[in-house]
This record gives C-alpha cells, sequence and structure tokens, in this order.
C-alpha cells in the first residue's frame, strides 16, 4: 500500500474540510431523467445556477458550424413568456449577472444572483434555456453580432494564432474547426436549422442542472423541477467522438503578421477523459511551465534570457487532447527560443522531474483546486464539471489523491509515449523579415532532443488596529476556505512618478519581490511555490505595494516573506534589467491588441500631459532611464510605516497577526511620502481624433468625458448612469447591439480614481459602421441628458450595480484590496461595506443632473482607430 507524503496528507486534509463543511451536495433526478445537484452554501448572500448541455461545436454536422454558439447568443433573445431584452433586464434587476459559454463539447448557461432572488433567477434561466422562442428577427440580427464577433477575433493576432494552433493539430477533426464558425458558415444558419439542433441535443438525459449557495435544497429542488420539467425525456441520438486525428507530425506553420511580439506555439496530440494518463500529462505541465521556478520559465527566461514568458498546459477534454508549450518573445530570439523550447519537452522522458518538482507541482495543483471554489460560480463549475466529465462530483474528494499515485516514472513515461515527434505541430507568428526554422530543421530538432529523449465562518469582528510606528492594520477573519490574503499598500503609482518617469511604479512592481538582502529571487520564488503562495508587486494611479496569498495553515511563514521583501527588497542590476524587458514586451504585446492600443491613446486624449494620461508600463524611452537606484528611491518614500496600510482577510488569529506583525515590521520608523494629484482638466472645447490601421478589420470607437474621481459624492449617480446604459439589458446593449445589430462589443465605461476619472462608451465596429455608431452613441448620451431614467430603469440599475459589486467582493484578496484601497484614500476602511447604502439613495433627479454636468457632448474626447474609409459603391443603373 502507497503511503501518502506528510505535505500531501496535510492538503488532501485541506482539499476535504472544505467539501465536509458546506452542506454535502446532492444529486437529484427529475421525472423527466434530468439531473440536479445542488449544494447548500451559506458563507455570502449569493446564489449560482448553471445548466450544463452536452452540445458543443464538435456535435455539429456540416452546414451547421457554429450553430451551438449562435444558440448560445439566441438562448436570452425572447420567448413566449419575455420578449427580447427583457431577460437581462429583469435579471439586473433582481442583482445578477446572466451569460454562457460554448466549448468543444458542451454549453453552459448561469446565473448568480443575490441569495433573495434566488427564486426569479431561475426562473429566467429556466424560461431562456427551455423556451428560447428564436424569432426570425432576431436572429437575423443576432446573426450580424456574431459575424462581428468572428471579425473582432480575426483582427486579433492571438485569437487568429490560436485557431491556427489547432487547425495544425487537429486537420480535419471537428477540433480544428473554430467554436465560433466562419462568416459564411453563420449566415447560412437558418432559424430551423436551429430548432432541428435543439431539438436533438436538448434533451434531459444529456443536460444536468448545478445549483450552489445561499438556499434551502428542500425549497429550492420543487422550483427547479417545475421549470425544467418541460425538457424532453427521450435519449439524445447517438453520437460518437471524433477519431483521433492522424500524427502526421512534425508540422510546421509559419504565420507573418502584423506584430511586434513572437510567439511560438508547440503542442502535442494526447489522450484526453477518461484515460488515467491525463493525471500524469498535468503533472508533467506543472514542472514544465507552472510557475517561475518551473524549467520553462527558470532555464528559457531566466538563465538564457531567449523568452519573455513561457508556459506549459494540458487539455484534456473527452476524447484526444494537446499538449501544448508556448512562449511569447522579442522577435530576434526565435532562432534560438524554439530549439530550446523543444528539448526542455521532449527530454521529460530522459530527465524526468526531481521529487522536490513533483512536490512542488502537487502542492500547485491542491492550491488552484482550493483557490477555485471561493465562490459559488467556482463551486458550480467544479460540481457541474466533475458531474458531466470526471464520473460524478464525488470524485472532487479524491481528485488530488490521483495526483499524489503520479511518481517519476509515470511522468517519464508519459513524456516518452506522448511527446514524440510524430505528434508534434508548431505553430510561430512573428512580424515580417524575422528569422524562423524550416521543416527540415524542425524535424531535426525533434528527433534529436527526442532520441535525448470550508468551514463556516467564526464570528470573528473586523478590526483596525494602528501600531505604535504608525503602520495601519486592517484585519477581517474569514473562515469560508482555508486562505489568507495581505495587501501591503502605500502611497505611489502613476501620480508620484516625476517628469520623464513613466512607468516607474509598474518597474517596481515586476522587480520588488526579485531579491532580497539576504534571499535570492531563485531561493525566494522556490520558497514560495514549495508552499503555493505568493508575494508580488502592484502599482495603481496612486498606491502601489505588495499583495500576498498562501494556504492558511503556511499565513505566518507567508506574512515573514512578505515583510521580508518589504523591508529588504535589493533590486538587483541584472533582475531590473530583466523586469525592463517583460516591460518591453508587455509594452510590444500591448500594441498587438487594437483594443488596447485604442484604449493607450483615447487615456492619452482625455487626460493630456496629466500622470494619468501616461501608459503605465511607460515607453522604451523612459524605461532606458530608469534601474536600480530609481527603484530603491521609490521604495524608500513608500517604507516608512507612518500612512501605509496592511489589510488581511483569511482564515487567521487576529492577535496572533498582530503580534506577528509587531515583531516583524514594528521597528520599521517615518512617514510615506504622500501623493497629490494634479486637477485634472475639462477640454474647453471637443478633443476627435482619427487613426488609420490599414490592417484592420475592424474600428475601435471610444468617446468619453472626464469626470468626478473616487472621493466626489457625484460618483454614484455617475456608476447608475453606467448602469442605466451598460449590461445586456442596458440601453446600448439593446439598441445598438441587439436592435441595429451596429457592433458586437459595446460598453460604457467608468474609472474613477483619487482625483478625478474618465466616463466614456466603447463600441468595436465593422468597416463603414462608424458613423452610425457614433450617432448611436450620441442619441443616447442625448436621451440621458433630456430625461431623468425611469423608475424601472434605476431599479434595475442599483441591482445591476449592486449584485456586480457583491460578486465581485467574494474573494478575500478583493476585500483586501477594497479596506487598503478605503483606508489610503481617505474614506474610512470600512467604506466598502457602505457603498449599498450609497446606491440606493441615488435619485433619478441627481443622475440627470449629473449627466448634465459632466457628459457634455461640447467637452467630449473621440477617438476612431481603425481602417481608412472606403468610397461607397455606386450603384448600378437599371
Amino acid at each position: 500500500m502507497r503511503r501518502l507524503s506528510p505535505i500531501m496528507a496535510i492538503l488532501l486534509t485541506i482539499l476535504l474540510v472544505p467539501l465536509a463543511a458546506w452542506a454535502a451536495p446532492q444529486r437529484h433526478t427529475l421525472p423527466n431523467g434530468l439531473k440536479v445537484i445542488t449544494s447548500e452554501n451559506h458563507e455570502a448572500p449569493v446564489v449560482s445556477f448553471q445548466v450544463w448541455v452536452r452540445a458543443g461545436s464538435i456535435y455539429e454536422k456540416k452546414g451547421e458550424y457554429g450553430i451551438t454558439h449562435l444558440i448560445e447568443h439566441m438562448i436570452f433573445k425572447g420567448t413566449p413568456r419575455r420578449p427580447a431584452g427583457q431577460m437581462a433586464s429583469e435579471i439586473e434587476a433582481l442583482g445578477g449577472e446572466v451569460n454562457a459559454y460554448t466549448t468543444f463539447d458542451h454549453t453552459n448557461y448561469y446565473v448568480t444572483a443575490a441569495s433573495a432572488s434566488a427564486g426569479p433567477a431561475l426562473d429566467i434561466l429556466a424560461d431562456a434555456v427551455v423556451g428560447a422562442s428564436f424569432d426570425q428577427a432576431e436572429l437575423t440580427k443576432e446573426k450580424e453580432v456574431v459575424i462581428e464577433e468572428i471579425r473582432m477575433n480575426q483582427n486579433n493576432p492571438s485569437r487568429r494564432m490560436g485557431w491556427e494552433v489547432f487547425a495544425q493539430a487537429f486537420g480535419d477533426s471537428p477540433y480544428g474547426r473554430p467554436i465560433i464558425g466562419s462568416v459564411a458558415s453563420v449566415r447560412a444558419i437558418s432559424r430551423q436549422d436551429i430548432l432541428d439542433y435543439r431539438a436533438r441535443w436538448y434533451r434531459a438525459p444529456g443536460m444536468l442542472v448545478v445549483a450552489v449557495g445561499d438556499f434551502k435544497t428542500a425549497e429550492i429542488l420543487p422550483l427547479i423541477a417545475k421549470a425544467f420539467a418541460p425538457v424532453s425525456n427521450q435519449p439524445a441520438p447517438a453520437f460518437k467522438l471524433p477519431p483521433d486525428p492522424r500524427a502526421l507530425g512534425p508540422r510546421l506553420k509559419i504565420m507573418r503578421d502584423k506584430v511586434s511580439q513572437a510567439s511560438i506555439s508547440m503542442v502535442w496530440l494526447t489522450p484526453g477523459l477518461p484515460d488515467p494518463v491525463v493525471y500524469a500529462l498535468d503533472m508533467a505541465a506543472t514542472v514544465l511551465g507552472d510557475g517561475e521556478t518551473s524549467r520553462l520559465y527558470s532555464r528559457l527566461k531566466e538563465k538564457q534570457g531567449l523568452v519573455d514568458s513561457a508556459n506549459a498546459s494540458a487539455y484534456t477534454p473527452e476524447g484526444v487532447g494537446l499538449f501544448e508549450v508556448e512562449a511569447s518573445l522579442a522577435p530576434d530570439k526565435v532562432e534560438g527560443a524554439w530549439p530550446a523550447m523543444l528539448q526542455q519537452a521532449m527530454t521529460l522522458a530522459t530527465q524526468p522531474p526531481s521529487g522536490e518538482e513533483l512536490k512542488r507541482a502537487r502542492v500547485n495543483l491542491a492550491a488552484g483546486f482550493v483557490r477555485a471554489r471561493q465562490t459559488m460560480q467556482g463551486q458550480a463549475r467544479e460540481l457541474g464539471y466533475f458531474e458531466m466529465f470526471r464520473g460524478g462530483f464525488e470524485h472532487m474528494a479524491t481528485y488530488m489523491q490521483r495526483f499524489n499515485a503520479v511518481d517519476v516514472a509515470a511522468v517519464a513515461d508519459t513524456a516518452r509515449r506522448w511527446l514524440s515527434p510524430a505528434g508534434l505541430s508548431v505553430v510561430i507568428q512573428v512580424p515580417e523579415g524575422a528569422k524562423v526554422p524550416d521543416l527540415a530543421a524542425l524535424k531535426k530538432a525533434a528527433m534529436a532532443a527526442y532520441t535525448q529523449a470550508p468551514a463556516k465562518a467564526a464570528p470573528d469582528q473586523p478590526q483596525r488596529v494602528v501600531l505604535d510606528n504608525g503602520l495601519t492594520l486592517l484585519i477581517k477573519p474569514a473562515r469560508a476556505v482555508p486562505l489568507v490574503s495581505y495587501l501591503l499598500a502605500a502611497p505611489g503609482g502613476q501620480a508620484a512618478e516625476g517628469q520623464g518617469q513613466a512607468g516607474l511604479y509598474s518597474l517596481w512592481s515586476r522587480a520588488v519581490e526579485r531579491g532580497t538582502k539576504d534571499m535570492s529571487y531563485e531561493e525566494l520564488t522556490r520558497e514560495l511555490e514549495d508552499m503555493a503562495g505568493s508575494v508580488s508587486g502592484y502599482s495603481s494611479k496612486t498606491s502601489a505595494g505588495l499583495s500576498g496569498s498562501f494556504l492558511a495553515q503556511d499565513w505566518k511563514r507567508g506574512l515573514e516573506l512578505l515583510a521580508k521583501v518589504w523591508t529588504g527588497a535589493s533590486f538587483p542590476a541584472d533582475q531590473v534589467e530583466r523586469a525592463k524587458k517583460e516591460q518591453l514586451a508587455a509594452l510590444r504585446a500591448q500594441e498587438n491588441s487594437p483594443v488596447s492600443r485604442a484604449f493607450k491613446r483615447f487615456r492619452r486624449l482625455v487626460y493630456g500631459e496629466h500622470p494619468f494620461g501616461h501608459d503605465p508600463l511607460g515607453t522604451p524611452e523612459t524605461l532606458a532611464k530608469l534601474g536600480p537606484e530609481q527603484l530603491k528611491a521609490a521604495m524608500g518614500r513608500m517604507r516608512g510605516p507612518g500612512g501605509c496600510v496592511l489589510a488581511v482577510v483569511g482564515d487567521v488569529d487576529p492577535q496572533a497577526f498582530i503580534a506577528e506583525v509587531k515583531s516583524l515590521l514594528g521597528g520599521l520608523k517615518g512617514q510615506a511620502a504622500q501623493v497629490t494629484v494634479p486637477p485634472l482638466t475639462t477640454p474647453a472645447q471637443p478633443k476627435v481624433e482619427k487613426i488609420d490601421e490599414p490592417q484592420a478589420k475592424q474600428s475601435q470607437i471610444m468617446l468619453g468625458f472626464v469626470a468626478p474621481g473616487l472621493e466626489s459624492p457625484e460618483r454614484w449617480p455617475l456608476e447608475l448612469a453606467d448602469a442605466v446604459l451598460g449590461g445586456m439589458g442596458g440601453r446600448l446593449f439593446e439598441d445598438l447591439r441587439d436592435k441595429r445589430s451596429l457592433a458586437y462589443a459595446v460598453q460604457p465605461f467608468y474609472s474613477p480614481a483619487k482625483g478625478g476619472g474618465i466616463f466614456g462608451i466603447y463600441m468595436g465596429v465593422g468597416p463603414g459602421k462608424e458613423q452610425a455608431a457614433l450617432a448611436g452613441i450620441g442619441l443616447h448620451l442625448g436621451r440621458m441628458q433630456a430625461q431623468a431614467p425611469s423608475p424601472k430603469e434605476m431599479a434595475r440599475a442599483k441591482a445591476y450595480y449592486l449584485g456586480g459589486y457583491a460578486i465581485g467582493l467574494q474573494s478575500y484578496a478583493s476585500q483586501a484590496t477594497a479596506m487598503a484601497g478605503g483606508e489610503l484614500n481617505g474614506l474610512g476602511w470600512l467604506y466598502y461595506t457602505k457603498v449599498p447604502e450609497f446606491v440606493k439613495a441615488v435619485s433619478a433627479e441627481q443622475v440627470l443632473a449629473t449627466v448634465k454636468k459632466y457628459l457634455n457632448p461640447e467637452h467630449r474626447a473621440e477617438l476612431i482607430a481603425g481602417p481608412p474609409p472606403q468610397k461607397e459603391a455606386q450603384p448600378k443603373a437599371k
């Protein structure tokens, strides 16, 4: 009998306790054969309902490509009980979120809402899934929306590469086709096609309902049974998984694209579920590419400097899967990087992982498994996935034991069997002129490498403690999951950057944990990964600091490491240079994304020379002037405990925590430098900018205004104006997307910071639709200025905002951030708990007055980035 190692025994205890602490999940079967999983969890007043359907893109016949995803779009577009647009409005009026996603092998429809609205939220979700009308007029409009989504993806270099990776690996298999379909295939789908597909696959034996959250099973189960009673009890047609693609590798595809950063993806065909080899594949991927002590990161990035980032993953759906090694890098490094990547992956067989590497991999996998269950929707996803694809949710309890059974020999055997040249496909995306391998070189290198071949929370009260040296501690005990999150924050960030120092604090956040006075970067990283913990820098507009996350058993050592970095960060010159290279790579990657490019230029257009107008990443020129001395100086300005905040949320004893902080940080003296945000200037006249991008397949449109900041009471009317316009039930989505099909992406955004912010609207539209889009935005801004929102709109907006707010605060890290932010910004550390009352107190008249004051078109900033205008074709004479 194999004995568990001590560390795995501890981890398995951690994993099993939360499962027992929730009401144990229960499986129910309705009269029509539909399975239902319920799991009561009363830690937060939130519920999540999910409907899983065994219908993904691999289930599509010729002539149906893209139909599964199109149905996902159409499912909320009206039923006999609810016309188009009403579902989203009702959900948002309940303070909920509703959405869906489509994969190769299943579709998931889900709603998350406040528990007080559990019944109505469930009714809306069930009505959509069971009773969608698929109205012809709505279908015609939604096809245009999906086509815009396809164009948006075609405009994204990383998405194009992802499609190509699957196409190369899977060939003619259904896994080789984009889930979304093509413009031609989507246009060809008829309403009857959709009705036939739904009748074929949306049957009880192939569906699953999952309910998790703050409810009583005895009360919610009858509602589920009634809502889903109409689902057919007939078995779905026999479906045979696509045959495994023939291994014809090595295969090579070079994509010469308009990018400034190169990307390499290497994939091997592997088995998928239910083959038990998937556990060894996951372990191999974790050893190879998960974390900074992984082989890819430590050897290719840290030691050789060949890549900016690298990772590995195992994609294991039913039937056949992929093992992927990928990297992002400077184009001039491609020639040296691809053989090194190949060698690291394919020599797992002859250089198998050490016992230390396996232990670290198990800890990381265990920590990821725990963290996925922090939210109700995360728990529902885990239950649904295990029930549908892993043989039942009961296997969650023994999941990590399967990884413990994977030893060094199993990883080596798996690598030898599956990471061979025959199953290899390589896709390399580079700009024009970059040196790349040919197929002969790839085959030679591949053969050479291969032959080398939660318990309920205790009634602890949050508390604020100020130490004698001025350091403020914010403590919120929480015991739903065995985790602890820290945030150590000080004034800093963009607003503190001097002239010509753009990017300073972003660079600081990348370099601060890369070595201390008595620990090297490698030593610190190894210890953190051994305990599946993290310490990392962060930077915002007006603050900067360290965040940390640890399993509860390691809270004390985690705090010691956080303090060690804060008090002793040494900023070694070589590590600072590596951090600068990473930041330059991030700048290049940003330039590859049309949306990111547009937002960057839009911020500059609105803010001008104000610090908020600079790219947080800086520029190549400003980064060239920054080094260890500038980072040490920034650290010195922040380190004084007076004005600093350390927030903790999680499974920790408050008194023990306070005593430990006094021991570690009580000796610090001084005051952190305060940050003054320069006043924002509202433009006296419109600022309009048009950027021609000849290669673009879509135009990015942004229109916005200088707006109040976090501390302003006028923030809350603007938050509700954003909610009236935004969301699937908001004015913009309903009109500009649902009715007019002008765009796939249309959304307002309000980003307040200390001292001010931006209120704006973004749309991504096809060529030729720019003026119609701008006119539509103008129409809705005019309506907002002319008349106050209706009582129904105000109720929906408040519920929509507050529902999203509650959902966003589920994780411990988000709560620590909210407490520290309130303290630093002078709002009060429990300010975040008062937000609901602030929002509820806003009147429609206040929204109207605030919109009139700030969203004046004469003071707007307007940006269009996309293909230059094309001459319209003249109609032919009859």
